[in-house]
């Protein structure tokens, strides 16, 4: 088993914590709590518009890096249901996962219409389309 270092660990709800912070910031109103409906970690509002996010991090190891974006993207596709909606995964800002979005094919970025926020430790929150 290879073990590297994950330098950049930001836990999921300081994710979540910075996440919200940043979408009031921009005008999005929080619309559920976690657990609320279909275990959506957040879901936010603004006009109209609709956006679900699931937010998933890792400790140290690879595989669990691995798992965890595996199991973030299974997580998000169970809980599209509707195509007005748009949806998002929440990752710590790290080169292990946007190593793997970069190699998450495109055809599977354009036709679920996916993005992914990465999320650093100080705040920063950047969008990546798909």
């Amino acid at each position: 088993m290879i073990i590297t270092k994950n330098t950049g660990f930001v836990p999921e709800k300081k994710i979540k914590y910075i996440l919200e912070e940043y979408l009031a910031s921009q005008g999005w109103t929080k619309q559920i709590d976690e657990f609320t409906l279909h275990d959506i970690d957040l879901e936010v509002k603004r006009g109209e518009n609709i956006w679900r996010i699931q937010i998933k991090s890792a400790a140290s190891l690879t595989h669990e890096i691995i798992n965890s974006f595996v199991s973030v993207l299974g997580q998000i596709l169970q809980r599209m249901d509707n195509e007005n909606y748009k949806y998002s995964i929440a990752l710590p800002d790290t080169k292990p996962f946007r190593r793997l979005w970069e190699r998450l094919p495109q055809i599977v970025k354009k036709r679920t219409g996916i993005t992914a926020l990465f999320v650093s430790e100080d705040g920063n929150v950047e969008e990546i389309p798909g």
